[in-house]
C-alpha cells in the first residue's frame, strides 16, 4: 500500500507538471524537458515499486578511471532533489546514497553530503573554535575535522572570511571536493558493473568498498558504516557486517586512512570471490 501511494502521488505531480508541455508517460520526453531546465528525471522499477528521481544537475562530464579495470563513464553531479527515489522517501535522512547508476550516466549525489557540511559549518561558525580540540566532540565531527582540517583552519582559525555567506559557500564547495574522488571511484565501479547481473545491493556494496579502498576518507567511512543496510542477500549482509567489525568507528584514533583502504580492499576481494561460487 505504501508503494502504491508513492507511485500515485508522484504520477499526479508529474501529470500536473507535464500539462501542455510533454507526455509524462514517455520517459524520453520527460527527461528532455527537465534537462532543458537543468534537472535530471529518471524512473525505474525495483521490487514491484516505481521509483522516481527529479534533481538539480550541478555538473555533467566524462571521466576515465581505473578500479582497477579501466573505464570511461559519463556522470552527473546532482544537487537538491525535488522528487526522491522510494528508499530515500521511505527512510529519509537515514539513507545516504553517494552514487547510483542511470541508463546512460552515473549519478553523484551531492545532497547526501551537503546538509551535513552545512550543519558542521554552522556549528563551528557559532562556537568560534580556537584550537583543534574545539572542532569536534563526537565520532562524526572528529571524522569531519580529520578530513577537512586545512579548510577548517583556513576559515575558522585564520578567519580569511568575515562574511558568513562567503565563508559558508567556500567551506561547502571545498569540502565537497575532498570527498568527490571517493564518490567518483564508487561511480566508476558502478559503470564497470552496470552490464552485470549483480543485484543492486551487491553493486552498491562493491561501489562503496571500491571508493573507500582507492580514495579513503574518515567521514564517508563513518557514514557508509552507519547507514549500511541489512540486506536479504547473505553475501551482502556478511560484507557490511565485516566492514562494521573491522572498522569499529567507536575507536576513531585506531582507524587510519591506510587501514580503511586495506580493509575495504580485502572485503571486496572476499565478496568478489564468493560471488563466483
Amino acid at each position: 500500500m505504501e508503494g502504491e501511494f508513492y507511485r500515485e502521488k508522484y504520477e499526479e505531480r508529474l501529470s500536473s507538471l507535464a500539462e501542455g508541455f510533454f507526455d509524462y508517460h514517455d520517459k524520453k520526453e520527460v527527461q528532455a524537458f527537465f534537462m532543458s531546465k537543468g534537472l535530471l528525471y529518471d524512473e525505474w522499477q525495483e521490487k514491484n515499486r516505481n521509483s522516481y528521481l527529479l534533481a538539480q544537475v550541478i555538473e555533467k562530464g566524462r571521466r576515465k578511471a581505473e578500479v582497477p579495470e579501466e573505464v570511461i563513464f559519463d556522470y552527473l553531479i546532482l544537487g537538491d532533489k525535488k522528487i526522491v527515489p522510494f528508499l530515500e522517501y521511505k527512510k529519509g535522512q537515514q539513507v545516504r546514497i553517494f552514487a547510483s547508476a542511470g541508463e546512460k550516466e552515473v549519478y553523484i549525489h551531492k545532497d547526501s553530503l551537503e546538509p551535513l557540511l552545512l550543519w558542521y559549518f554552522e556549528s563551528l561558525w557559532v562556537s568560534k573554535p580556537k584550537e583543534p580540540k574545539h572542532f569536534y566532540n563526537d565520532t562524526l565531527t572528529y571524522s569531519l575535522y580529520r578530513d577537512l582540517q586545512d579548510i577548517c583552519n583556513h576559515i575558522f582559525i585564520k578567519r580569511f572570511y568575515l562574511n558568513k555567506q562567503n565563508a559558508q559557500g567556500y567551506f561547502v564547495e571545498e569540502a565537497f571536493k575532498v570527498f568527490l574522488p571517493t564518490m567518483f571511484a564508487m561511480g566508476a565501479r558502478m559503470a564497470v558493473d552496470q552490464d552485470s547481473n549483480f543485484q543492486s545491493d551487491y553493486q552498491y556494496l562493491r561501489a562503496c568498498l571500491t571508493g573507500l579502498s582507492l580514495n579513503p576518507n574518515y567521514t564517508m567511512a563513518y557514514l557508509i558504516i552507519r547507514s549500511s543496510s541489512n540486506s536479504y542477500n547473505p553475501l551482502v549482509r556478511k560484507g557490511w557486517e565485516e566492514l562494521r567489525q573491522r572498522l569499529d568507528i567507536t575507536y576513531s584514533d585506531e582507524i587510519t586512512l591506510d587501514k580503511i583502504s586495506k580493509v575495504s580492499q580485502e572485503i571486496f576481494e572476499k565478496v568478489k570471490n564468493s560471488s563466483t561460487h
